[in-house]
């Protein structure tokens, strides 16, 4: 039987998730309780989603409401009467956790998989996915500093698309810059439009209605974490603790390192540098985890991801030590990073609504070598004669 959910349980919630789960508070007492703590999880932290997130989470309420049918098959597994409590409603992910745990050690979680596959088809089939308003442009700069590898770039990229080994540098960064900017000021949508760089940034300001993470002023909150990774070195303590006590610095998103104004934006930085694993140590991790985060979640119009050198590969111990120092860095095994990083941004990017109209670039900074994919361009080929990266930008139809 569902939990008996009443108003008074969500007063704990921040307002906007209160509100959306007391309008929905019919719909919620008839959610079996095996599936609650994920909607609950959800609407604890409503208030930071992105605004495509909020939509989607008012959408499977919605869909839960006029199709009950689609909850069926959670209403087999059954749930020790520890977890059948209003007061676990209090903290969602505890309760999520404690759910995980119990339907593994009851031996459910074949059977939950299963629940959950089958309400995703279903939720799928009838609900039509939020496109983007223009197709989307992803731009990323690989290899800053490093010089021209043994070994041929973009290798799994190049089935995809095109590659470019006649770029001319010069002028490039501002063409993209100028890309990046035109389309800030075409779509004015919040969060649409994100600047990420590993280091240094490109320019001293960027467009108005650019989201930007710079990695280097991320500090703040990463000096917090990384103090808490040593803390646990020193005491021994295994991962365990370490990620009960990151999830505890989520959860007071105020005490960490304050980065931004946007409540939004700062935890969003406190999950990237909590959640991602080596997000913390290595800059080319952070912008290869912050741009499938920002593609998955915000579902942007536009990303320019830059990557920047990392530090050296060292013992573990060591690399936390030295996470925020920037004496010994790695430029070619950054570059190998960053190579293997676009391949993947590329893949998140074909998961997302609309994919087919997408528009990709890679650009290996200050060298001659690019590729691009776009509806319409050749895949597989390469092309050796001399281009601008304007003229690029144009062939992608970036500015169509």
């Amino acid at each position: 039987m569902p939990i008996s959910l009443s108003s008074s349980d969500f007063s704990f919630y921040p307002p906007e998730g209160r509100k959306i789960a007391n309008a929905h508070l019919a719909t919620l007492q008839k959610i079996p309780v095996a599936l609650l703590p994920v909607f609950l999880a959800e609407l604890r932290d409503y208030d930071w989603k992105f605004p495509i997130e909020q939509r989607e989470i008012v959408a499977r309420l919605e869909f839960v409401q006029a199709t009950p049918t689609s909850l069926s098959a959670f209403r087999t597994i059954r749930v020790s009467s520890d977890l059948d409590n209003s007061e676990n409603v209090k903290d969602p992910q505890r309760f999520l956790a404690e759910m995980t745990a119990f339907l593994w050690s009851s031996l459910q979680m074949d059977a939950y998989r299963r629940a959950a596959d089958q309400f995703v088809q279903l939720y799928d089939a009838t609900v039509k996915p939020l496109l983007a308003a223009y197709p989307r442009l992803v731009m990323i700069c690989i290899g800053r500093e490093a010089a021209t590898p043994p070994y041929p770039l973009f290798y799994k990229l190049r089935n995809s698309g095109q590659i470019w080994t006649g770029v001319r540098s010069d002028g490039a960064p501002a063409a993209l810059l100028a890309e990046f900017a035109r389309r800030t000021a075409v779509d004015t949508t919040p969060y649409a439009h994100w600047y990420v760089d590993g280091g240094s940034p490109l320019a001293e300001s960027l467009p108005a209605g650019a989201t930007p993470l710079l990695y280097p002023a991320l500090a703040p909150v990463n000096k917090q974490i990384l103090a808490i990774m040593m803390s646990c070195i020193r005491t021994g303590s295994g991962p365990e603790v370490l990620h009960v006590k990151l999830a505890e610095l989520t959860r007071q998103i105020p005490s960490a390192g304050k980065v931004s104004t946007d409540e939004r934006l700062q935890q969003f930085v406190v999950s990237l540098l909590t959640e991602g694993s080596g997000t913390q140590i290595f800059s080319t991790t952070f912008v290869q985890w912050a741009t499938r985060e920002i593609l998955r979640r915000a579902q942007p119009s536009t990303i320019l991801a830059r990557y920047a050198p990392r530090q050296r590969q060292k013992p573990f111990n060591a690399m936390v030590a030295d996470a925020l120092s920037t004496n010994d860095l790695d430029p070619a095994g950054s570059l190998v990073d960053a190579d293997m990083a676009a391949f993947y941004s590329f893949l998140e990017l074909k998961r997302l609504p609309g994919a087919k109209q997408d528009r990709f670039l890679v650009w290996f900074e200050g060298h001659s070598q690019a590729f691009t994919a776009a509806p319409g361009l050749p895949a597989g080929t390469t092309v050796d004669s001399p281009v601008e990266m304007t003229e690029l930008l144009s062939q992608l139809g970036a500015a169509a």
